[in-house]
């Protein structure tokens, strides 16, 4: 039976709280019948089925349109492929010519669950605060801890803080099924008074405004994880990102590098450390470029402008890129030896 797309629009709508307009259910619409004349009809079907993560679904369907109106139908893009050997296929797999590209999408977490998880966390710094143990700890909240469990997760702390082994992951409530995951360690450069919140994988305590590009980076691992072997000649790895709700810098910042500036007696200039998630020794290999997806109108459905962020091996690969998707602007940072200062190119 064919699909009757403008009742696939109002139904998936019905699952959002985005109050859909006639443009917007035509516009559903349309990209769902353009999709299943490409056989991708898996998608719709996911994107049918609704759920608490449907507007993750959302994203990969305007990129998958993106995608297959930018190539020729004799382009084969799949959606979740079945691929022998494989645990978990990326999202994408699109096989142009003789290269494959395999493209893994993230959706970063909005704004308001940003606002409302960082209100939790200030309630568990405070609550932290009067526990005079001397040590910092690290704290994963799930989707399902609410306000309501920080007093109970505040005991926990208390208990759990008293002894704690470094570097093992406390569930809490449990580790079966855990709201929240914990990890204490201790102060290596001067003393505190009490249980500290700290947010960083050097174990300093980092301002609340390094908070989003900690969970871009954060992101950017586990879609990464998707990819069990390295780019080659033949094959090339991406990780596309809806990140309306973020600021270019912050995901500079988590792609290359935290920026900082550099005093001289006679000059100003700017430099980025070595964090950035193209450096990282699990990944290096693994990820050709990032792909942020921005969109053009605040819509749901909109579709997007692509940027390319290029990790430097791979640079020499750009022809291979512009073959996958049009990008408004493609970029790449150059680091300038010995001291590390670099720039950005942008193309």
């Amino acid at each position: 039976m064919p699909l009757d797309f403008i009742k696939f629009a109002i139904d998936v709508f019905a699952d959002t709280k985005h109050q859909a307009s006639d443009a917007d259910i035509q516009k559903l619409a349309s990209n769902a019948r353009i999709l299943e004349s490409r056989g991708m009809s898996k998608l719709n079907r996911r994107l049918s089925e609704g759920g608490r993560k449907v507007r993750d679904t959302l994203a990969e369907h305007r990129f998958a349109v993106n995608l297959v109106s930018y190539h020729k139908q004799s382009v084969k893009i799949s959606y979740e492929p079945d691929e022998d050997g494989l645990r978990r296929p990326p999202d994408f797999k699109i096989v142009s010519d003789d290269l494959t590209y395999w493209v893994q999408m993230k959706r970063l977490s909005n704004l308001e669950r940003e606002n409302r998880q960082n209100k939790i966390i200030q309630k568990i710094r405070s609550g932290a605060k009067e526990i005079a143990v001397g040590v910092f700890f690290g704290c994963d909240l799930s989707e399902h801890f609410s306000e309501k469990d920080v007093p109970a997760l505040i005991d926990f702390l208390a208990t759990k803080s008293s002894n704690p082994e470094e570097g093992k992951n406390y569930g809490f409530p449990s580790e079966e099924n855990p709201k929240a995951i914990v990890e204490f360690w201790y102060p290596n450069r001067s003393e505190i008074s009490s249980l500290t919140l700290g947010i960083s994988s050097d174990m300093d305590v980092i301002e609340e405004t390094g908070l989003a590009k900690e969970q871009i980076k954060k992101s950017l691992k586990k879609a990464a994880r998707a990819f069990e072997w390295d780019v080659n000649q033949n094959t090339i790895n991406l990780i596309a990102m809806d990140a309306d709700k973020h600021e270019d810098i912050d995901i500079c910042d988590a792609i290359f590098g935290t920026e900082f500036e550099i005093f001289s007696q006679n000059r100003h200039s700017w430099s980025r450390e070595k964090d950035g998630f193209f450096l990282l020794p699990d990944f290096l290999n693994k990820v050709a470029g990032v792909i942020v997806l921005k969109s053009k109108e605040r819509s749901p459905v909109s579709d997007y402008l692509a940027t390319l962020y290029i990790n430097d091996i791979f640079k020499n690969r750009c022809n291979n890129f512009d073959k996958l998707l049009t990008f408004s602007n493609v970029i790449h940072f150059k680091m300038r030896p010995p001291m590390g200062k670099g720039n950005f190119d942008i193309s």
